[in-house]
């Protein structure tokens, strides 16, 4: 009984020791809250990142206006956004009537943006509220998912990515004009698909910062150029 009363009077002048000292009591440890994995994430590093995220943002809806896609990158990179209509472009909902238009424009205001160095993407109402089809929309993402699964284990990105790398101004100046001149290219057969592939290769290099995937795009991209001008 002695024992057990003497057992008692320790705990208890131990547990005011601890309030006049200011010690927490024991339970979860200071930064024991949600990990890295459990907190949602604002960006994304990788091509499979950006295809998921604009798979989440079209799921379930019949039409999906182009700012909701754009806002789906959350605080992203510009490189991430600027991908969003160029993979549009490459893959089958390139056959939209209108897509290469105001995938080119789209591209040519992202671009200009990232050699203004702005933090955030800008565009305007009139495109921001353009519609695409969901269902087709999803067919193209889902088509999509496993080339990006295999080019980012090919390709995986550096860490920090290559948004303050030299070349990145370079890199969006030739996709500038090649926004520009998109509208243009719904006359020529493949064209718009073989400019929204480099861009696509260009946008890819900036968020990874595998300056490789751009120099091989250029060589594939010429030799689809030579092979669309031997065909005409």
């Amino acid at each position: 009984m002695r024992r057990l009363w003497r057992r008692k009077g320790t705990d208890l002048i131990m547990s005011i020791m601890q309030d006049k000292q200011g010690l927490p009591p024991e339970g979860p440890k200071a930064g024991s809250g949600p990990s890295g994995a459990d907190r949602p994430a604002n960006s994304v590093s990788d091509l499979k990142g950006v295809v998921s995220r604009l798979h989440s943002a079209a799921r379930g809806a019949e039409r999906v206006a182009l700012g909701d896609l754009v806002d789906a990158m959350g605080q992203s990179s510009m490189a991430a956004v600027l991908l969003v209509p160029a993979l549009l472009l490459v893959s089958p909902l390139s056959g939209v009537p209108g897509a290469s238009i105001v995938g080119g424009l789209v591209i040519a205001l992202v671009s200009a943006q990232i050699l203004l160095r702005r933090p955030k993407v800008w565009l305007p109402e009139f495109i921001r509220t353009r519609r695409l089809p969901g269902p087709a929309l999803r067919r193209a993402l889902a088509w999509l998912r496993t080339p990006a699964r295999r080019f980012d284990g090919l390709a995986p990105a550096k860490p920090g990515g290559g948004a303050h790398a030299w070349w990145t101004p370079a890199l969006a100046l030739v996709c500038l004009a090649l926004g520009m001149a998109m509208p243009m290219m719904e006359l020529i057969p493949f064209s718009s698909s073989i400019a929204a592939s480099l861009i696509a290769a260009f946008a890819m290099t900036m968020l990874t910062g595998r300056v490789r995937i751009a120099m091989v795009a250029m060589v594939l991209a010429g030799l689809a150029v030579g092979g669309v001008l031997w065909l005409l």
